[in-house]
């Protein structure tokens, strides 16, 4: 058997496989601008009370909680790489959204977000001081 000099050559490694490097940059961009959209959408919901009315500050907190987890699961996975990691670190780091959300609502509830105080205005202003509420210290 007789060896020629193209048996001889080394051949690149992987030569025959199909390589993906990961996302490309326009895929990053998209993400960017799906961001930007949510991140204005979340910014809306601030006008939401005038535009819709009174009482439309409940559906606004519920969308803002979805769209608080959509923003954190995109910018875990894609930037943050979690996507092409471990499923475990992505586990750990859903596992810490899903307590986030739920501290949240507890926080909210016992801050009487999501039952009617009584008055007419979401943020009442403080009661004004009158001569008769200032205690005398005497002089």
């Amino acid at each position: 058997m007789t060896t020629t000099t193209a048996d001889l050559e080394p051949t690149p490694p992987h030569a025959d496989e199909a390589h993906t490097h990961g996302p490309t940059d326009r895929f990053y961009f998209g993400v960017f601008v799906a961001l930007f959209l949510i991140t204005a959408l979340e910014v809306s919901t601030y006008f939401w009370e005038s535009w819709f009315g009174e009482g439309s500050h409940k559906p606004a907190v519920v969308l803002l909680l979805v769209l608080m987890s959509v923003k954190f699961i995109m910018i875990a996975s894609y930037f943050m790489h979690l996507k092409f990691d471990s499923p475990l670190l992505g586990r750990i780091f859903y596992f810490g959204l899903g307590t986030a959300i739920i501290v949240y609502l507890i926080a909210l509830t016992v801050m009487g977000i999501f039952s009617h105080s009584g008055t007419d205005k979401f943020n009442d202003a403080p009661a004004k001081l009158t001569p008769t509420t200032v205690v005398a210290t005497g002089g």
